[in-house]
């Protein structure tokens, strides 16, 4: 069968590849999701396969090797196995590449900005490669004494023989010289890299999961066709850029992100546009975060002509609170109780 360019074998209990069934060289097309394979043979003569997917497998290896072969490779779907290593710099190879998920596998490190070199990216899922903290010991687990550690990655042995590897952030020691223990929390971390305006066709951008941190690119609102931004569960900084308010049609997730404030230390309070026009905002409809009444109150603005009154301080500003525009008093329930606004030069028409 050298001439077999597709071949789905996928959901059945597969533990070998089966690639020997044809020439891998003609491939385009190869399925093998839902099965039990341990490791898969990435190969440099595949020069024509444009999809490739090992969904829910065992897969258990590092993801840099000879991926930089698969120059035609449009969908590379890998999730939901125990990929490890970092995201390699040799990813911007895959020109072509429209789909890359990498999510619910072993990822470590930062993601690289190679990734934003991939121009006809649509689809980009990263998440779930944040692992629970698991202590090992140092010599007769990791083969190496704490003391002796002097930076770097780490791997040590589980119990049940699984190797367990960690970039240096995720490295910590505890114990004494003898009996001093490993732990290691592998995850992808680092900050979100900056340049999302050169993937324009990007419509699914999950980071969700994982130990992501620093503050959320504004850059990413450039993404008009995104349909799926999620940020949840990171240690994500800072306050929610009001540039997101533009991302009207995305579902905008960003729960679980504890250190994320308003734009002063102490607020939990979500730009006013992304409140206003984003309801597929995980938190439209949290009255801390998306005070209603700010809403309303907004809407009011720009009926009467907000923009010719005499006096419209603070009025529609992105991260104040409306208790503070001109005019609004407030109870302790942030609710409003009187609103003041006589000779100020209203106009329009109030629905």
């Amino acid at each position: 069968m050298s001439k077999i360019k597709k071949l789905d074998l996928s959901s059945n209990k597969l533990v070998d590849s089966m690639l020997h069934l044809g020439n891998s060289a003609s491939f385009t097309y190869l399925n093998l999701s839902q099965n039990e394979l341990i490791s898969f043979p990435f190969s440099h003569s595949w020069k024509s396969l444009e999809v490739l997917d090992l969904t829910e497998n065992k897969i258990n290896q590092e993801i840099s090797v000879n991926l930089d072969g698969l120059s035609s490779m449009k969908d590379l779907l890998l999730s939901y196995n125990y990929f490890s290593g970092a995201i390699p710099n040799k990813i911007r190879s895959l020109v072509r590449l429209e789909k890359l998920h990498l999510d619910h596998n072993s990822l470590q490190g930062t993601i690289p900005d190679d990734v934003l070199s991939l121009v006809r990216l649509r689809e980009l899922k990263l998440s779930h490669n944040g692992q629970a903290r698991q202590c090992f010991n140092g010599i007769s687990q990791c083969g190496l004494y704490t003391d002796e550690y002097q930076g770097g990655d780490v791997c040590c042995n589980s119990d049940n023989g699984e190797t367990i590897c960690s970039d240096e952030a995720g490295v910590e020691t505890e114990g004494d010289f003898l009996s001093g223990d490993f732990c290691l929390t592998p995850a992808l971390r680092g900050t979100i890299p900056v340049g999302f305006g050169n993937t324009p066709y990007l419509e699914v951008l999950d980071m969700s999961n994982n130990l992501l941190a620093g503050n959320i690119p504004p850059e990413i609102s450039l993404l008009s066709r995104i349909e799926l931004l999620d940020l949840s569960n990171n240690t994500l900084t800072g306050s929610i850029p009001s540039a997101l308010g533009a991302l009207v049609n995305a579902a905008v997730l960003v729960k679980g992100n504890s250190m994320i404030r308003g734009q002063h230390k102490d607020d939990e309070i979500a730009p006013l546009s992304l409140c206003n026009n984003v309801r597929g905002f995980d938190l439209f409809h949290d009255p801390t975060w998306c005070p209603p009444e700010r809403n309303l109150l907004r809407k009011f603005y720009f009926e009467a002509k907000g923009q010719e009154w005499t006096n419209s301080t603070g009025w529609v500003g992105e991260y104040n609170s409306h208790c503070e525009w001109h005019g609004v008093e407030c109870n302790d329930e942030v609710q409003v109780i009187n609103l003041t606004l006589g000779n100020d030069g209203l106009s329009g028409r109030i629905s």
